[in-house]
């Protein structure tokens, strides 16, 4: 893992691997701090190890006062744009759709939430109740109504009783404090680093299902293979005896280890 500072030192990318193409994230806000991009560069090169690609994660951030962000931004696109290595990127927090031009990818809201609810009906297809942490929860719905399950409103989502918990509010958003109280059977994050370390270990311990991140949010990854990549997907790791999160570990460092040298010290969990 390394951080490329772009050269008026506002902006940088975190990538895992070099001199290779790279896909994942862009974010701004007054202050990006280099910890977190690294977390998300690691959950994307998860990501794209699953699906066998020779690819690295990455995730910028450009550091900005509102009334500069626009400046900011186009200073970014301009030099990622010149540089020798394809990168492209989700726009996250504080970045619109549009606004990195020439570097964005495809990816949007409906795939994110039609792999996530596909995900989590692979695990469990007899759910028929769900509840989520998200404050504008239109698209999910939208899906699960696709496959009759009912979204239970509750202004106490990790209480409230339902088959599945949809978790992606922020990043860390489900802790261990919060894990007694969950009625729910299956655990599906719709936002990367959805769950904490100690939040998965203790979800574990009372046998909730708890999918890995960094496949339930890659339907765009996926691209028109989106149905039966993530059905495969799900069903190879869901009874992995580690648990699914871990299985799917293994799976992207098996592939890993086909081309990389050493494997990264460090998982996106």
């Amino acid at each position: 893992m390394f951080i490329r500072k772009l050269s008026d030192g506002s902006a940088f990318v975190a990538v895992d691997f070099p001199d290779l193409t790279g896909k994942g994230n862009v974010r701004l806000a007054k202050k990006i701090l280099q910890g977190g991009a690294k977390d998300f560069a690691r959950s994307f090169s998860y990501s794209l190890a699953c699906l066998e690609l020779q690819e690295t994660g990455i995730s910028a951030g450009i550091s900005s006062l509102p009334e500069n962000r626009k400046e900011a931004i186009e200073g970014f696109v301009t030099e990622v744009s010149g540089w020798e290595i394809d990168y492209t990127f989700q726009v996250g927090k504080g970045v619109d759709k549009g606004e990195v031009s020439g570097l964005e990818d495809t990816s949007n809201d409906e795939t994110l939430f039609f792999g996530a609810v596909l995900a989590a009906m692979t695990a469990f297809p007899e759910a028929r109740t769900a509840v989520t942490d998200l404050e504008n929860s239109t698209l999910l719905e939208a899906e699960l109504k696709k496959v009759n399950v009912d979204l239970v409103v509750s202004e106490s989502p990790f209480t409230a009783e339902a088959d599945l918990l949809f978790v992606g509010k922020t990043m860390g958003a489900l802790g261990y404090e919060m894990v007694p109280n969950i009625q729910a059977k299956v655990v599906v994050p719709t936002t990367r680093l959805a769950v904490t370390t100690r939040g998965l270990a203790h979800c574990v311990a009372k046998e909730i299902i708890v999918l890995p991140d960094f496949i339930t949010v890659a339907g765009d990854l996926m691209g028109d293979n989106v149905n039966s990549l993530m059905e495969s997907l799900i069903n190879e790791i869901l009874n992995h005896p580690e648990g699914p999160v871990l299985g799917a570990c293994y799976k992207a460092e098996s592939y890993l280890s086909t081309w990389c040298p050493e494997l990264p010290f460090g998982r996106p969990i």
